[in-house]
């Protein structure tokens, strides 16, 4: 037993060193949210080169480590850029290691983005599957502090910001009537404090859950709908100013940082102070998604089509609402020539709206066009099996 411990603990020394040799060529892919690191444990060794992502994920089956970039920022295809004055990070670098066997699994990753000179946010997660994978969580904690905040001179901004960047937890059931649960819940809270003016936080709070059921194979193709609800809502922080009110998006603590300092409340302020209703969104989508196959073309397609409404009521001001009647088409293909080899096209077409409000912005096309592809390449595992 404590030679099999051993053997393990030096191919996981193996495994991190091999990564660290390689992290000039070999780059990771797992982003700084939840669902980015949700399916680490469960991928086999594989090399992913796409628009946003570049990377490798490498094991023998027991053992596995990743390390490399992701366009999170939505630099795509840009890992640093620079001049004589300033070098600009712009994909965030993301570390891992896993053990898997048939009982559980339990991962650790970390992600590092890089704001600016001043600000670097730092992304732990804590990765866990059991149940033969069938239950998945994935938590990841964000962590920023700068006594030098945009360059004001250290000591006079100070800024913390802390939160967990989507914790998500999928579960499948085996059961076809209802067949899979995921939910996400997201937490932010940014507090500046400077000299002149004291101390200022934001807090919100956002979740998303999925409830698939009805998984049915008509014909060729398999269908899988699903209802889709999301709620965002600002906990701590004073949004009268902003001219497209509370973000519906998730914030990450990059965001707050850049975006929103000017809508923070004071340390001797509530938020019953300023609202009687704080700002929230509530979005709720019925999804059919749609899935087939053929030995070398893979395809899976989401139309949808929703509600959501926005609100907030002010101290003393009549309650704001607004309704939306919201749709969207997303769709993956996958095109395998060979058993090892895949390209992967993914495409999200949906309404033109801003991400802060539920306006069409006029400056655009009345649709949202957001694609990304790249290939996969399934690789031999490092104990000599084939790919996995």
């Amino acid at each position: 037993m404590v030679q099999k411990v051993s053997k393990k603990i030096k191919f996981l020394i193996a495994v991190t060193g091999s990564l660290l040799i390689t992290s000039v060529t070999a780059f990771g892919m797992y982003g700084a949210d939840g669902n980015d690191w949700i399916n680490f444990l469960t991928h086999g060794n594989q090399f992913r080169a796409r628009m946003e992502q570049l990377g490798f994920t490498l094991g023998n089956g027991t053992i596995k480590g990743t390390l490399g970039v992701k366009a999170d920022g939505g630099w795509m295809g840009s890992i640093l850029t620079g001049d004589d004055k300033d070098i600009q990070l712009n994909a965030t670098v993301s570390a891992g290691i896993g053990y898997t066997s048939d009982m559980l699994g339990i991962g650790l990753g970390y992600n590092f983005t890089y704001i600016d000179k001043y600000l670097q946010v730092h992304t732990p997660t804590l990765v866990f599957n059991t149940l033969n994978n069938n239950l998945r969580l994935a938590i990841p904690i964000q962590v920023a502090v700068t006594d030098n905040a945009y360059g004001f001179g250290k000591g006079n901004t100070k800024f913390t910001g802390i939160g967990f960047n989507q914790i998500e937890l999928r579960y499948y059931t085996g059961i076809d009537a209802f067949n899979f649960i995921r939910l996400d819940f997201s937490y932010k809270n940014g507090t500046w404090e400077q000299t002149s003016l004291g101390k200022g936080s934001i807090e919100t709070f956002g979740m998303q859950l999925r409830l698939y059921f009805l998984n049915t194979q008509v014909g060729n193709v398999t269908v899988n709908p699903y209802i889709r609800i999301d709620y965002h809502q600002v906990l701590k922080g004073d949004y009268t100013l902003s001219q497209n009110g509370f973000s519906r998006d998730y914030l990450t603590i990059g965001d707050m940082y850049k975006n929103e300092g000017l809508y923070a409340l004071g340390e001797n302020e509530t938020q019953s102070d300023i609202y009687d209703v704080s700002p929230f969104y509530l979005s709720i989508k019925p999804v059919l998604s749609l899935a087939a196959s053929s030995d070398v073309v893979s395809v899976y397609f989401e139309p949808a089509i929703g509600y959501a409404v926005t609100s907030e009521k002010r101290k003393d001001v009549a309650q704001q609402t607004s309704h939306a009647l919201t749709w969207a088409a997303y769709g993956e293909l996958y095109i395998t020539p060979v058993k090892d080899l895949e390209w992967y096209f993914e495409l999200d077409v949906n309404g033109n709206v801003n991400g802060s409000t539920t306006v069409a912005n006029v400056n655009l096309p009345p649709v949202l066009f957001e694609t990304t592809t790249g290939i996969t390449w399934y690789l031999p595992s490092l104990d000599g099996n084939t790919a996995q």
